[in-house]
């Protein structure tokens, strides 16, 4: 039987996949884009509301990566017989400009601290979340190398 609870496993699972090295737009690490895209755009977040299928700031390169993740929570909720309208929203956040969190977080790339955030709010108001940091800088073509099996 189907639990409001398993809602966080979900969000998890999409945190996982998402912060990935897997996640390409268009050949290039997703959050690599993004942090460019916030750079570009003067914000330090960047939100993905996976039921509206929007991005916030808004930008059309995304579209693929967004529609994307919106099909992986479907597929998660249908694999945990977790109907739809038990999701009143979905949501993934990247903070670029982060408070430091009180653990450690090892530094496995260039760039600086981020901050990934899933939160699945059910139609009883309760949000399941969970947050994960690394690093990143900004997409750079220059210091990157290109996937040959684009993702998103």
């Amino acid at each position: 039987m189907p639990r409001r609870k398993e809602l966080k496993n979900i969000a998890s699972g999409i945190l996982g996949s998402f912060i990935s090295r897997n996640n390409d737009v268009v050949g290039y690490w997703g959050i690599g884009q993004l942090n460019l895209h916030a750079h570009r755009q003067s914000v330090t977040k960047v939100c993905i509301e996976l039921i509206s299928c929007s991005i916030s700031p808004p930008n059309t390169l995304f579209s693929k990566l967004v529609s994307g993740y919106r099909d992986v929570l479907i597929a998660r909720l249908n694999k945990m017989d977790i109907h739809p309208s038990w999701v009143a929203a979905a949501i993934i956040e990247l903070d670029f400009k982060p408070d430091v969190p009180f653990q450690f977080v090892p530094m496995t790339t260039w760039g600086t601290l981020f901050k990934l955030t899933v939160s699945i709010t059910d139609d009883r108001g309760i949000k399941h979340a969970v947050t994960s940091y690394g690093y990143s800088g900004s997409h750079d073509p220059k210091k990157e190398t290109r996937s040959m099996g684009k993702r998103f």
